[in-house]
Formats: structure tokens, C-alpha cells, sequence
């Protein structure tokens, strides 16, 4: 093993083995399947834009015919609305893949293994946002990819396509926060933008009716509203959180930090400076923490599932959320309250209204004995065609690429009830009002010390200004940090 593996495992990734440090659901939740038999193509025949696609693949994926491939992906609503359709790729290129689709902590876990052990476990691969950086050198560009395949290379792939927030964020890494043209730079792109889970507020609106309530335009209408349905009693709790002290607590918080004007960093550069220490942090963290007494006790282990489940099950009559869980909310074989549940963008603070981004990226793994047809499984995954077939489907994904929303047959669906949620978040993209994280090779270690500081604001064993003055020396502690 190498000195920057070790260094990886000696910072952080050894906490992967516990998910209630790095969350992401129940650690043991693993899905192996080979390509899907729900056929799909009759469904998206009308889809010309996916027929097109589908068409030359079938043209140029002769050779790899009843050859194997292997795909990492993360426990989320992009992968699984991917496997749905699988049988499509199956059916194009007579390529059998197996999806591994695992937990947050496992799966970024096995993903380090296969980096610094060089190994060809996979073929391709997801990787969240905030840690392309924790493995910057592990996929192949698409860009040389492109370059090195040119007949395996879709002509209209066009990657100035994609939403230009995710492109610059989970494309490109160091990130490109520089505002400038976009789309068009091949040495420090590495994935393909794949998915876009999006924060937002999910309510009982049965229960608003009954209380003459309406969704919060501000963080403090937020909290009358929580603090109204919890002396109710037509909930045990008002609210949840995603609190445990892991990602999912940063992401939550970032939705408060980024509506009064904070931020975890400062970057200059390729410096990253931690910025805990401002007076917009520790707004931010007071205004958070004070709907605690307001929320299911359970928050403060809580992760995205588990805040699902509260909602869910009649728990806790609102939360904010990732979109995705809108098609789980309506399926009564999960859900008590299908039909019971809208949605909301997310409440304002004195900066505005802001929505945490947590969306990953699909590369091919430099490891691969089969890079070829790991590039063609990614395209495929990332095509405009698919994405359309994708939102118009059982989870409805919004979709990574620009151009799906204006395609007729998706933007005709945004105007019916059934597509609400994905009609809200194409607002939200197109107002632009997002936040997100930003990894860098000492993330997971940095990640530890802010998310146990929120937890330990949250759950009232530290005040908010102790809490944040003791992760940034901690922070400072770690010596520079950079990309």
C-alpha cells in the first residue's frame, strides 16, 4: 500500500466500517443483481432522443456481445431508477453488468480499497460530490476516454450539456468556482455529472389544512409551524432531522449556513481556509439547533432514511429532504401517508432560500480491465435520452443534463401533478438557489470533526459557540488544507 493509501485509511476511512459515523443508511443493505429484466424500450419508444442513442449503441457494441462488466453505485434513487432500465443497455450491446449497489459507508469504502489497492473490482462507478477529492486519481477522464475511443464515443455526447453547478462540482475537481464558460475543460475533469439529489422541505398536508397552516416562506414561519403541530398532538413531533453526527448533519446545516451568508470554507486558491469561526456560522448553528425540542428525539441518529421513516410512519409531520424520496413518501407498501405529503422549497434565512445539492458522478475506474465497455455503460447512464426516460419514470430523477427539462415529452409531463417534485427542483436549478460540499483529499478526517460538532450542538452537550470554536482549532490543527 502505498503512503497516500495508508495516509487515506489513517484519516478517516477506517470509520467507513461504522455507519453511524459516516451514515447513509443500514450498512448491511447491499443489492448484487445482474442487468435487470424489466424491459423498458417500449415503455420510451417515444422518446426519440433515447431511441437515437440506443441505436448506435447497438451499432458499435458488437464486439463486447456477452462480455461482463462490473458497477459500484451508492444506495440512492439514481442508481436504482438506472438498474430499472438496465435491460435496456442488456438488450443494445448484449453486455451482462452487475450492479453492486451498497450503503453510503460501504460502498465509498470498497471504492478506496479498489483505489489504493490498484485493484479491477470495478468497472465503473459512483462517487459522491464531496469525495472526488478523497480520490482524485482513480477515474479516467472522459475527456481522454473520448480521445482514445473515438468510435465507442457518442457524437452528440456533448458535455457543455450538463447543469454547469454540477459540472463544476462533481466533474471537475479542484472544483471550478470561477463562474467562467463551462463544459470545456479536459484536464481536471474526471466523471460524468449522474445524479442530482436536491434538498427540500417535505409536509403533511392534511395536517397543515387541518391547522390553517402554510408552507414557510422563512426559518422562523418554520418553527411557529413546528412548534403549532407539536401542541396539536396530530403528530408525536413537529419535525425530524437528519442530526447523526456524520454527512448527513453537514448537509442539514448547510442548508441554515448558506441562508445567512456562511460557509464551512473560505477558498483562496487552492487553499481551503475553515471558516466555523464566523458570526454567520454560529447564526446559522443557533438557528438549526432551536428546532431540536420540536423534532423526533431519534434525530440526533438520524440519516436521510431514517428521517424518511419519521415522515413516513406518522412521526413527524415535516423534514427536510432529498427529492427522491418523494416516490418512496407515495408508495403505500413503505409510506402510511401516500397521497398526504407535499412539497416545498426550502425556508429562507436573511441571504435566502438555499437547497444542499449531494449529487455524484459516474466514471470509469483507471483499474479496469475493460475501460471500453465501462465507457459505454457511462455513457449511457449520463445520456440525455436516458435521463429523459429516467425522470419520466417510476422515481422520477431530475435530471444532471440541461436539455432533458426542454425536451416536449418531459416538459409536458412537468406541468401534471405526478412530476410536482421534479417541477419544484427544475425551479430550484434554474433559480440556481443551491448549495453543496467540497471535497478535498483530507475530507473524510475534516468531515468527522464538523459533523461531531453539530451533533454534540444538537443534542445540547455543547453550546453552539463552543461547539464551532473547538472544530475550527481542530480543523486548524490539521495543518493546511488544499486541493
Amino acid at each position: 500500500m502505498s503512503a497516500t493509501a495508508a495516509g487515506l485509511f489513517s484519516l478517516g476511512l477506517a470509520d467507513l466500517a461504522y455507519p453511524k459515523l459516516l451514515g447513509g443508511g443500514t450498512a448491511s443493505a447491499t443489492s448484487t443483481t445482474t442487468s435487470s429484466a424489466i424491459s423498458s424500450s417500449t415503455q420510451y419508444s417515444p422518446l426519440p432522443d433515447y431511441q437515437e442513442f440506443l441505436s448506435w449503441l447497438h451499432s458499435v457494441s458488437g464486439p463486447y456481445a456477452g462480455k461482463s462488466l462490473d458497477i459500484s453505485l451508492e444506495a440512492e434513487f439514481g442508481p436504482y431508477s438506472t438498474q430499472l432500465i438496465d435491460s435496456d443497455f442488456l438488450n443494445a450491446t448484449g453486455i451482462r453488468d452487475q450492479y453492486n449497489i451498497q450503503s453510503y459507508a460501504l460502498q465509498l469504502q470498497n471504492i478506496a480499497v479498489m483505489s489504493s489497492t490498484k485493484s479491477s473490482t470495478y468497472d465503473a462507478y459512483s462517487l459522491d460530490v464531496e469525495n472526488l477529492g478523497v480520490l482524485p486519481n482513480l477515474p479516467i477522464s472522459p475527456y481522454e476516454l473520448a480521445q482514445e475511443y473515438p468510435m465507442l464515443t457518442y457524437p452528440g455526447i456533448d458535455f457543455a450539456d450538463f447543469h454547469r453547478y454540477s459540472w463544476d462540482r462533481i466533474a471537475t475537481y479542484p472544483p471550478d468556482l470561477s463562474g467562467g464558460s463551462g463544459g470545456n475543460s479536459a484536464s481536471n475533469v474526471g466523471v460524468l455529472p449522474f445524479d442530482t439529489p436536491t434538498l427540500i422541505l417535505f409536509y403533511r398536508t392534511d395536517i397543515f389544512e387541518k391547522l390553517g397552516l402554510t408552507p414557510p416562506a422563512t426559518w422562523d414561519q418554520h418553527f411557529e409551524n413546528c412548534r403549532t403541530i407539536q401542541k396539536s398532538g396530530l403528530t408525536p413531533f413537529g419535525s425530524a432531522s437528519m442530526a447523526n453526527l456524520d454527512v448527513s448533519i453537514i448537509y442539514e446545516y448547510q442548508a441554515h449556513l448558506a441562508s445567512f451568508g456562511g460557509a464551512l470554507w473560505e477558498i483562496d486558491g487552492n487553499k481551503i481556509i475553515p471558516t466555523l469561526n464566523t458570526d454567520a456560522a454560529l447564526a446559522a448553528l443557533e438557528d438549526f439547533v432551536r428546532f431540536q425540542p420540536y423534532s423526533d428525539p431519534g434525530s440526533a441518529t438520524y440519516t436521510w432514511d431514517s428521517v424518511f421513516d419519521s415522515v413516513g410512519h406518522e412521526i413527524a409531520a415535516q423534514a427536510l429532504m432529498f427529492d427522491g424520496y418523494a416516490s418512496w413518501m407515495n408508495d403505500n407498501q413503505r409510506s402510511l401517508v401516500p397521497g398526504l405529503v407535499g412539497y416545498a422549497q426550502n425556508p429562507a434565512g436573511p441571504k435566502g432560500a438555499f437547497h444542499p445539492y449531494a449529487g455524484s458522478g459516474v466514471g470509469v475506474s483507471r483499474y479496469s480491465n475493460k475501460p471500453e465497455m465501462a465507457w459505454l455503460w457511462v455513457q449511457w447512464a449520463t445520456a440525455k435520452g436516458t435521463q429523459e426516460a429516467k425522470i419520466l419514470g417510476h422515481y422520477h430523477n431530475f435530471p444532471s443534463r440541461s436539455s432533458v427539462t426542454e425536451a416536449p415529452q418531459v416538459a409536458s409531463a412537468l406541468q401534471t401533478s405526478g412530476l410536482a417534485v421534479a417541477n419544484l427542483v427544475d425551479e430550484i436549478w434554474q433559480e440556481n438557489t443551491l448549495t453543496t460540499l467540497l471535497g478535498f483529499p483530507r475530507w473524510l478526517q475534516a468531515s468527522t470533526i464538523i459533523g461531531s460538532a453539530l451533533n454534540t450542538a444538537w443534542t445540547g452537550a455543547a453550546t453552539p459557540s463552543n461547539a464551532l470554536a473547538e472544530a475550527q482549532t481542530s480543523l486548524e490543527a490539521m495543518g493546511p488544507l488544499s486541493f
